[in-house]
This record gives structure tokens, sequence and C-alpha cells, in this order.
């Protein structure tokens, strides 16, 4: 296939594309061919404005051939305008068996509790007739060779558990105010957070960002993960709690 011909004056624009990417990321995409002789090829860090916003330059691409030069140049930058995102996983965390909400008493979802099920409860000390044993405080010790339903050995259990991450678009990174409220405990986190059963809070169990472009406007995505507790709650002699 014979090479373009390019008449008038140089360079010669023969593409410009503007891509509104996921999560805020923009990219602007734009192709000059020059003279080979008088080839421009900017430098990576330079700025432009498209729409209000400005990119700096990530990547430039030259290809010569004919006696012309072929110039692609690739700004990237943000756009704090753009919607949040939300991402929602339900999993099975690790907790102690004696956490469980039917431990020692049954519930509307467990009509037998685990005492119950595990051929009830003995205080240390007093004998081995039963499959549960407590200290003199009243605290859980282990299940004995007499436990029934395969209870010995259970130290935990898998408790259902919801993780939420809060995605979202800015000018700047989060500020120390921010960073500093991780492991804080929340009733309802910011943006549109599922809907957990009375009793469980969350915890912001994670922060993170990273820059899309020179941190001018939208070019850093930030993204909240947190955590849902037990039917408990988190412990707010542990955790921060918010004001």
């Amino acid at each position: 296939m014979p090479a373009p011909t390019y008449k008038g004056t140089f360079p010669v624009k023969t593409r410009e594309e503007t891509r509104y990417l996921d999560k805020g990321k923009v990219e602007y995409i734009v192709t000059n061919v020059y003279q080979r002789t008088s080839v421009v090829t900017g430098s990576i860090g330079s700025t432009t404005s498209i729409d209000g916003r400005t990119l700096v330059l990530t990547n430039i691409s030259v290809n010569t051939k004919s006696g012309l030069g072929e110039v692609t140049q690739t700004y990237t930058g943000g756009n704090s305008s753009a919607p949040e995102v939300y991402e929602i996983v339900a999993s099975l965390a690790e907790e102690p068996i004696a956490s469980h909400p039917a431990f020692t008493a049954s519930t509307g979802i467990f009509p037998t509790s685990i005492v119950v099920a595990a051929g009830g409860a003995i205080t240390e000390g007093t004998g081995n007739t039963g499959g549960v044993v407590f200290d003199t405080n009243g605290g859980f010790v282990k299940f004995t060779n007499q436990a029934t339903n395969n209870f010995l050995g259970v130290q935990s259990f898998l408790s259902p558990q919801v993780s939420y991450r809060r995605i979202y678009s800015a000018g700047t990174t989060p500020t120390e105010g921010i960073t500093s409220k991780v492991s804080t405990i929340y009733s309802t986190p910011a943006g549109a957070p599922p809907s957990i059963p009375s009793g469980r809070n969350w915890l912001l169990s994670a922060l993170s960002w990273k820059t899309n472009g020179n941190g001018i406007d939208g070019q850093y995505e930030i993204t909240e993960e947190y955590r849902s507790s037990g039917p408990k709650g988190w412990n707010d002699g542990i955790y921060y709690t918010t004001n």
C-alpha cells in the first residue's frame, strides 16, 4: 500500500480523540504528521487543556516513513465530576466460637443453642459429664471429649461479613485528617453502603489512592474500604468512633 500523500502546511493533524474512561480517568490522544526533518515530539510531563481540564503528557509514540514523521501524544488526566463507583463483596470471616449469637442461648434463626447442641455446660474442675467447659467466671474454655455433634476441638466458626468499597475521583490526595480515620467505626459510611442487620456497624479498614495524571482536576482515584462487624458491632474500646 503506498504511503499517504499530505499537501499543505505541516504539521497535519490526522487524529484527535478524547476518551472518558472508567472511574474518572480522561485520555486525550492527538496524532500529527511532520516533515521528517522537523518532527516535534513535546516533553513528557507537559500539559494541555481539554474541556477546561488540565491533562499531562504521559506517552509519546513516533513513527517515521517516506520522509515523514508521525507523532502520537497521549495526555492523561481526571474528571472530578465522574460518578462514584461502589463495590460490594459478601464473604465469610473466622470468628471465635464463643461469639456466635446462639452460643449460650437459642435465637430465632438457631432454635437450639450451641451449648445445648454440644451436650450441656459444666464448670471447670467439677466433672466431665458435659460437653462445654466454662471457667468459674463464666468464660468459655473448651469443648470436651464428651461433646456431641462433633464439637470437640471447635474453636471458631465462619461468620457472614460484607466488604464495601467506595471509589471516587478528587483533585488532591486524602488529607492526614482522612487517612487517620482508618480503623474508625461508622454506623453508615458515605456513598451507598448495603443494609446490614441491626446491631452491626462498619469499620474503615483501608484507604488507598492512585494518580490518573498530574493531580490538578480529579486526577486521583480514591478507594475507601469498609468491613462489616459481627452481631455485636465493632468494639469501641478497641477502635475509634466517629464524632
